[in-house]
């Protein structure tokens, strides 16, 4: 009975010695397998990271393109590869953490900047109505001009000179018009002071801050004695957010967006698409040449063109609007593909 008792307690701690083996066998590919699936997740992470990071990078900086290696992230790194033109980008992203490697791939493209069609030489909204001043020499045309304000046609693919929303806008205008005898507006359809009425209803407000998100350049509130707000080869979208001054020589090319109260003195020489939105008012009280080779689109509080020694020209011209609406780049992109 004794020998008996010996076999069996032998025999069940030899199983129980067995059980605590395999449990703890179990406990350990368990860990390992968690450990694994941790250091996957992780790569993932991080590869995936890295192609939000990069794009971010490619909005702020729209000419980012090549490889960048060794990145430092969340505790591993990871290299990027981009490549492509803006309608067919590649952004590929490899990983490393732990030994563990992740590869992402993405399709994607840049979207084109929203670029409203410009509806006159100058367009004055009902809000800015309410405080319209135009006195001084300035013309407004919204024939045909090349990219330096040289006449085309006063035929073909021309607009108005000044357009407004409705016909009470038509008659304030004109009566501002009639106590200055030294301007000179023409446009489609003849006679002057050219001056249409049309609500295109065009959210003007929107295509702005849509615009300004794509912003080259963001200017705050100040004086600004000289600058350049693009070239006509390299155009930009140029943010005014605040009160300013343009004092001097200043010129730009692209699309200026002013969200806030513009002063135009000295020169100004834009080619492109002007707009005033929000709270603005814009205010030139020129003394020397001031002109917008586009268009110029008020839809702010007030206009005060007071031109009291020189010049100001408000031209139509669909080669400069072209010219940016095809070279101007956008900081939104669209996914196509993701693959990993």
């Amino acid at each position: 009975m004794g020998k008996m008792a010996i076999i069996l307690t032998i025999g069940m701690s030899l199983l129980i010695a067995l059980m605590v083996l395999r449990l703890n066998s179990n406990a350990t590919q368990g860990l390992g397998t968690t450990v694994n699936m941790f250091e996957n997740t992780q790569a993932r992470l991080i590869a995936n990271s890295g192609v939000e990071i990069y794009l971010e990078k490619m909005r702020r900086n729209k000419t980012l393109t090549g490889t960048f290696l060794n990145n430092e992230f969340a505790d591993g790194t990871y290299d990027i590869y981009i490549s492509g033109p803006d309608s067919a980008l590649t952004i590929r992203s490899v990983s490393n953490y732990m030994n563990v490697s992740h590869e992402t791939i993405v399709k994607a493209r840049r979207d084109p900047v929203p670029f409203p069609t410009a509806p006159a030489a100058l367009y004055v909204s009902t809000s800015a109505m309410q405080n319209v001043k135009m006195t001084g020499n300035f013309t407004v045309s919204g024939f045909n001009h090349n990219k330096d304000g040289g006449l085309v046609s006063t035929t073909n693919n021309t607009v108005p000179g000044i357009l407004v929303d409705n016909n009470a806008d038509s008659v304030a205008i004109v009566d501002v018009l009639k106590k200055n005898t030294s301007n000179n507006i023409t446009g489609k359809g003849g006679g002057t002071p050219n001056i249409s009425v049309h609500d295109y209803n065009i959210d003007w407000a929107g295509i702005s801050t849509e615009i300004a998100f794509s912003a080259d350049q963001t200017l705050g509130s100040g004086k600004y004695n000289t600058g350049t707000f693009g070239t006509y080869e390299k155009p930009q979208i140029t943010l005014l957010n605040g009160d300013a001054e343009f004092n001097g020589n200043l010129s730009g090319s692209g699309i200026l967006v002013v969200n806030g109260n513009l002063t135009i003195q000295g020169t100004f020489d834009f080619k492109g698409l002007v707009i005033a939105y929000k709270e603005s008012t814009i205010t030139t009280n020129l003394n020397g040449t001031g002109s917008v080779i586009g268009s110029f689109i008020v839809s702010g509080n007030s206009v005060n063109m007071d031109i009291s020694n020189g010049t100001f020209n408000a031209l139509y011209s669909p080669e400069a609007l072209n010219n940016a609406k095809v070279n101007l780049k956008s900081s939104r992109f669209r996914v196509l593909s993701w693959w990993e």
